[in-house]
């Protein structure tokens, strides 16, 4: 699924773009787990190879450094991602507080 285009004259709000996001994401992810599950209809003894292969691989995997690692990462760059939030919030009230000023100040051409 494409990513919309956002551009800086975009009547919807961070929220709403967020919510469509959510929205497309759970429509994605059901879609998955309907695939998935046809899947195993399917092939019953393929699918419970897979699945043995992965939990095998996962027992082998230093999993406890990986999930450590992730969580640690996500934290470090969550930190920017509600700056930038916040900054974009700031600049959409200063923009909404400015354009009732602009209409009410005379034009001058």
């Amino acid at each position: 699924m494409p990513f919309p285009k956002i551009t800086p004259g975009s009547d919807r709000s961070p929220e709403q773009f967020i919510a469509d996001q959510l929205t497309g994401l759970k429509a994605s992810a059901q879609r998955r787990l309907d695939d998935v599950g046809a899947q195993t209809q399917l092939h019953p003894h393929q699918t419970l190879l897979w699945a043995l292969g992965t939990g095998y691989l996962l027992r082998m995997l230093p999993t406890t450094r990986i999930l450590g690692g992730v969580t640690g990462l996500a934290v470090t760059l969550l930190k920017p991602a509600a700056l930038f939030y916040g900054a974009a919030k700031v600049w959409q009230a200063t923009q909404q507080s400015a354009a009732p000023r602009r209409q009410q100040e005379p034009s001058t051409h």
